[in-house]
């Protein structure tokens, strides 16, 4: 056990999950903004044991979301209080990682972004018909408009500019907690 300066005891299992969570989150939030993963009710996103996040259904991603073109989530990914509060608050030490590792996470991603871009392009010529693909050519511009969003390699301080809007969008964003309360009242989703 390890007391805070708060008060509070936390134990060392607790300590490994809240990092776990934190890493987790930030490669979960980076997935859900490039491939624009939707559907991100809390039925559909899990927490194992060891505080990993775990999203377990991609029927709507790329250029399709559920609810016949409300568009209810519109924020860059999901990013609730429940999970600021997990990372130890906005001022918390694990917050502020978890910024970090989104920086880091999507010049990765920049670094790599040919090989994303040519994984969907393969994808989209040998499944045309799903339905991530039904705006054609265009699912592929909008892919490459989010991994270089000023059209080329961002530099460092560019990218933690870039992460800390997308970022600022997404804390506790109004849509995101309307669709959770959606899902809630028709499919009793907490």
């Amino acid at each position: 056990m390890v007391q805070h300066g708060n008060g509070k005891i936390k134990s060392k299992k607790f300590q490994k999950a809240q990092k776990n969570f934190c890493y987790s989150l930030a490669a979960y939030s980076l997935a859900q903004y490039i491939l624009q993963i939707k559907d991100r009710h809390n039925q559909n996103i899990m927490i194992d044991a060891e505080g990993h996040v775990i999203h377990i259904d991609y029927g709507f991603l790329l250029s399709n979301a559920p609810g016949r073109g409300l568009k209810f989530e519109q924020a860059p990914f999901k990013l609730t209080m429940e999970c600021v509060n997990v990372l130890g608050g906005v001022r918390g030490k694990y917050y502020k990682l978890f910024r970090d590792l989104v920086k880091l996470g999507f010049m990765a991603l920049q670094e790599h972004a040919d090989k994303i871009i040519i994984l969907v392009e393969m994808m989209m010529l040998g499944q045309k018909d799903l339905p991530c693909f039904q705006d054609g050519e265009q699912t592929v511009v909008d892919l490459k408009t989010r991994l270089f969003p000023t059209q080329k390699v961002m530099s460092e301080a560019e990218a933690k500019r870039f992460t800390e809007d997308l970022i600022s969008s997404s804390e506790n964003n109004w849509r995101t907690n309307l669709y959770d309360t959606v899902q809630y009242c028709c499919q009793g989703i907490i």
